[in-house]
């Protein structure tokens, strides 16, 4: 071919490309956009297709697409995990922005089982679950905060507004008089340690709150998902762990695609919400120069004269508010950094958060620095490993809480006369006026600040993993978790003339090293309507435990070192323990249909806790499940969506025991002794000791109605306890006995406790429109604890106050609840003679100085004619008839607002600070406004008691001091924007969210105390809802922002 030809054909196959090319420009077209979620947040792998095409595209890491697609393409169907299809008709646009909606139904979220995964739809147990969204951004410093309302029949109670305080956490009521936190377990690794801090009495005076959150070493802004087992046929797989519930932390993991940098952060203030009304200065001193003559009539000494200080009240002004010296307005600050992503097979996510909490009491604190790093990688197309690992350091500052000499306590009941400082700027203790001293020696201001009790505590744990596809229906999965934790607790008191002595510095270090390695397989295979699931496991379990105590006092120019200290008086004591357990458990599942489900589960433990008699526990579940709108016969029912009914039946264990290893007697070693170092027993061994058990059974049944608008979810269930582990009672002389300095008694299997109730999750779309949406989620629980035995049935568990145990609070008895409060039965005050002569004796005799006029008048329950112990009976209960949570969230445009509303109803409270407020037997100290109304000559309607210093009658426990604790909260209103996406992209961010935030904001309650929510003391059962000088829980208000780029 000639050279003229073959340029001629070049020419002419050019211009026919070009042609083409031009011809098909004409027929395509190019759409552009950018999808996002409901708070204006740039979605990354969206799907983007034409409907009934095949040519498709995904969103970037900005959350942008851009598709080609024919000239006569009308619609585009945009598609993405979690978020409702949407089908958008194109027109002429070439540029599309979208809001996906999310998915307006719970019942296709997955959630955690317990080594594994499930669709809600799949499940047949009762599992709740919350989100990220549910718990983001709230100014908390653990996620059992967090959880509170949130989710039914699971009860959160915060035993005190101490930053990194304690919180008692209570799934479906009381399993067990021994405790009842549940196992937590994050991302596979069960956290095994608590945190507690030294007793405050080994500084002098009474113990206090020593329980604190164990879960404050855990970011709550690392949490991606929280689900919590609640009935046996779903613990079960964690056997003699589960007893009180099991509570699954899933952190966030990253997702292929452009990294991401992520900044949270926020800024809050906190208060107290309420102040008692406490006596100012002019009122202490009307009312003293009262009280002198009512003491005068009744000593019959006329020469009780007012003092000359107090003779005109109204010129003396307020005084000192100890109320308002002892509470601040208390700072809070969280900040963190995240950064995720992943390209091709590597996945990351890590985060550093630091978080700063002022306690609304003087001198406390938690500081938090944490870091957390997940990293996922597909080694081979067989072969995936990973990494779980968080580092935390935590720094707690405590107040001295809960008992008659706390903080709180002293504050309400010191004098107005008194000041907070000498002239000289040191501490006051008390002050003359008239000649007589006014104030309380234990300053409640040094108390707080000079007082210095800590809690340091560094932790890492973490979850490291391989997983082996041998095909896609089978896997193997091998796991090694580790937690590893070093406590530093120190508690020092300064010299301070007068009001703290001797100096003194007790220091505890301690070292806690878990370690696990499981393994199992996981298979799952559908056919044809066919599905079944398998799981078979092995893993074993080991810890040790390794504490030093040392003491000493008298130290030298208050130097806070042991060094410093004199060797007289000087303790030293350590403790060494260890636990093993070896467990196996195995799972299995089938469904036909999507209608029928059975699934089955069986664990077998061994523990090092039980002689070899009675050391393998076997704990088998069982649950059904029938979906009743896959069948024929309901297709035509047009109202229900959605219809499920399951049932369940299982067994879980628990191992906790009042004395560690109780089935050997074990030897306390001393130093010093009358013959030198020696040993004595630590308690008295118990070779059969064994398990105690808890057998759960379930029923529930899960609804949609009206399209899926409305869900509903009933679950009814009945937990009995039996063989619970308890301390025996033995008599006084055998030297036996529960308390610190005695040799423990023996450990046996007794009991029985039984827990009945129901729980209730609604959740509702209103409204769901493109710029307005509007949901409410409703939760309620009931239930009814009984104990039915203890060791016998004279046997009780007594709790009690004050030094020597002189006050008696609670019994636990059988046939009645746990923890009930127990004292004497008011029958008004004694308003004339004729009454005081017809009454039963009170043991005082009728005289002013006896019993009198004004005085309470108590109920003869036995009808003997004598008012004594035994007519002490149960006058309250502190455990709820129910409790509620309401949360409302609404969307409109770029703005979000979340209103949630949390109470309880039907509980008591024993306000024994009423006790002190009230007394009316001290003319030193505070009261509350109330007293002004007590009986007196001049005032014999007086709803409360006469001043009385000549006995203590009128303040014995009694239903005087029990109050209505149901409460209505308005927990937290959170309001936010998010920033317009084309202001934002300058700053190349794909995300910036500001919000504000107030949380405790108003209770609605009849209770006269600083605040109905109090916990329990330490965690215990058996002591709850008591209110001695507890720390109330604070308002917070915050701003923060949320900003990704």
């Amino acid at each position: 071919m000639s050279t003229t030809l073959r340029a001629i054909w070049l020419f002419m196959l050019c211009l026919g490309s070009i042609n083409i090319a031009l011809a098909q420009n004409t027929q395509n077209r190019v759409i552009t956009g950018t999808v996002f979620d409901e708070s204006k947040t740039s979605l990354p792998g969206v799907g983007v297709v034409i409907k009934g095409g095949t040519t498709s595209a995904l969103t970037n890491i900005d959350g942008k697409f851009t598709i080609t697609v024919p000239s006569n393409t009308t619609t585009l169907v945009f598609s993405y995990i979690g978020m409702k299809t949407q089908e958008v008709l194109v027109g002429t646009r070439s540029t599309l922005n979208i809001t996906l909606e999310s998915a307006t139904t719970t019942l296709t979220d997955v959630v955690v089982i317990g080594y594994g995964t499930a669709k809600r739809s799949d499940v047949t147990s009762a599992i709740s679950s919350i989100g990220e969204k549910d718990i983001k951004n709230l100014p908390v410093s653990g996620i059992d905060q967090a959880l509170q309302g949130k989710l039914a029949g699971v009860s959160v109670n915060n035993n005190g507004g101490q930053p990194g305080g304690g919180v008692s956490v209570r799934v479906r009521g009381v399993t067990s008089v021994n405790g009842n936190e549940p196992l937590y377990v994050v991302d596979g690794v069960p956290l095994q340690t608590t945190r507690s801090t030294i007793s405050q009495d080994q500084l002098g005076g009474m113990g206090g709150q020593t329980s604190q959150s164990p879960l404050a070493s855990l970011n709550p802004s690392d949490i991606l998902s929280i689900d919590i087992l609640k009935d046996a046929s779903a613990q079960a797989i964690y056997g003699s762990q589960a007893a009180n519930g099991v509570v699954i932390v899933t952190t966030k993991r990253g997702k292929a695609g452009e990294g991401r940098i992520t900044y949270e952060g926020y800024y809050g203030l906190q208060e107290v919400q309420k102040k008692l009304d406490i006596m100012d200065l002019s009122q202490f001193a009307q009312y003293n120069n009262e009280v002198l003559g009512e003491i005068a009539a009744v000593d019959g000494n006329p020469t009780y004269t007012t003092i000359g200080e107090f003779q005109n009240p109204s010129i003396l002004g307020k005084g000192t508010d100890w109320q308002d010296e002892v509470f601040r307005r208390g700072k809070m600050q969280n900040h963190q950094v995240s950064f995720s992503g992943g390209q091709d097979k590597t996945t990351y996510y890590t985060s550093l958060n630091y978080f700063d909490q002022e306690g609304t009491i003087l001198g406390s604190e938690f500081k938090r620095v944490s870091l957390r790093f997940n990293i996922d990688q597909q080694v081979k197309s067989w072969l995936k490993i990973g990494l779980s690992a968080n580092g935390t350091r935590s720094n707690q500052r405590i107040s001295l809480t809960n008992g008659s000499d706390a903080i709180v306590t002293i504050a309400t009941a010191n004098s107005p006369a008194a000041p907070v400082f000498t002239p000289s700027g040191g501490y006051a203790t008390t002050v003359a006026v008239g000649g007589y001293n006014f104030g309380n020696v234990r300053n409640p201001i040094a108390l707080a600040l000079a007082r210095e009790v800590r809690n340091i505590q560094t932790k890492g744990y973490g979850n490291l993993f391989g997983e082996l596809s041998f095909t896609k229906f089978l896997t193997f999965r091998s796991e090694v978790n580790f937690d590893y934790t070093v406590g530093d607790n120190s508690a020092f008191q300064p010299y301070i003339d007068g009001i703290l002595t001797p100096s003194k510095l007790v220091e505890q270090r301690s070292t806690n090293v878990y370690y696990g390695l499981r393994n199992f397989f996981n298979y799952n295979q559908t056919f044809g309507r066919h599905n079944v699931t398998a799981l078979l496991g092995h893993e074993i379990q080991e810890g040790e435990y390794d504490q030093l105590d040392a003491s000493r006092q008298n130290l030298t120019q208050n130097i806070p070192a042991i060094g410093a200290g004199g060797e007289a008086g000087q303790t030293l004591g350590s403790y060494l323990g260890n636990f093993a357990m070896e467990s196996y458990f195995a799972r299995a599942g089938y469904s036909y249909d999507n209608r029928y489900a059975l699934n089955l589960s069986i664990r077998r433990d061994g523990s090092s806790a039980f002689g070899p008699d009675n050391r393998i526990g076997y704990f088998p579940a069982a649950s059904i499940g029938w979906t009743v709108t896959n069948e024929a016969f309901a297709k035509d029912i047009k109202f229900l969506n959605y219809l499920k009914v399951r049932a369940g039946a299982g067994a879980v264990g628990n191992q906790n025991s009042p004395t560690a290893n109780a089935y050997v007697t074990r030897v306390r070693l001393v130093s010093t002794a009358p013959f030198g170092q020696g040993g004595i027993p630590q308690n008295v061994g118990n070779p059969k000791l064994g398990w105690e058990s808890v057998i759960t059974y379930n029923g529930g049944i899960d609804m949609a109605f009206l399209n899926k608008r409305l869900e509903v979810s009933v679950d009814v269930y009945k937990k009995e306890t039996s063989d619970m582990i308890l301390s025996s009672s033995l008599p006084v002389f055998t030297g036996i006995g529960t308390q610190y300095n005695d040799i423990q008694a023996p450990v046996v299997n007794a009991g029985n406790m039984v827990n009945k109730g129901f729980d209730i999750a609604v959740t509702t779309y209103n409204m769901n429109r493109q710029d307005f949406e509007w949901r409410t989620n409703v939760v309620f629980s009931r239930y009814k604890n009984i104990l039915n035995a203890l060791n016998s049935e004279t046997s009780d568990i007594s709790r009690y106050v004050e030094y020597g145990n002189a006050v008696l609070l609670t019994r636990t008895v059988p046939g009645r609840s746990v923890g009930g409060f127990y004292g004497f039965l008011e029958d008004g005050l004694f308003r004339s003679m004729e009454q005081l002569n017809s009454s039963a004796d009170q043991g005082l005799g009728i005289n002013p100085k006896g019993t009198w006029l004004g005085d309470i008048k108590y109920k003869d329950l036995n009808s003997d004619g004598v008012i004594d112990d035994k007519d002490l009976t149960f006058i309250g209960d502190p455990n709820p008839d129910f409790t509620f949570g309401i949360t409302n969230t609404f969307r409109y445009k770029s703005f979000d607002l979340s209103v949630f509303l949390q109470g309880t109803y039907g509980n008591d409270v024993l306000n024994y600070t009423k006790r002190t407020t009230e007394a009316l037997n001290n003319v030193y100290s505070n009261q509350l406004v109330t007293v002004t109304d007590r009986y007196s000559a001049s005032n014999p309607n007086g709803t409360i008691p006469r001043y009385n210093q000549w006995h203590n009658n009128n303040i014995r426990v009694s239903d005087r001091f029990v109050e209505d604790g149901s409460y209505l909260r308005i927990q937290n209103v959170t309001i936010g924007y998010n920033l317009p996406a084309k202001l934002i992209a300058k700053a190349k961010m794909s995300n910036a969210r500001v919000f504000a935030s107030g949380q405790n904001l108003h209770t609605f309650t009849k209770y006269t105390g600083y605040d109905p929510e109090l916990g329990a003391f330490n965690g215990g059962a058996t002591f709850f809802n008591i209110d001695n000088g507890n720390y109330p829980n604070p308002r917070t208000f915050t701003f923060g922002v949320n900003v990704t780029f």
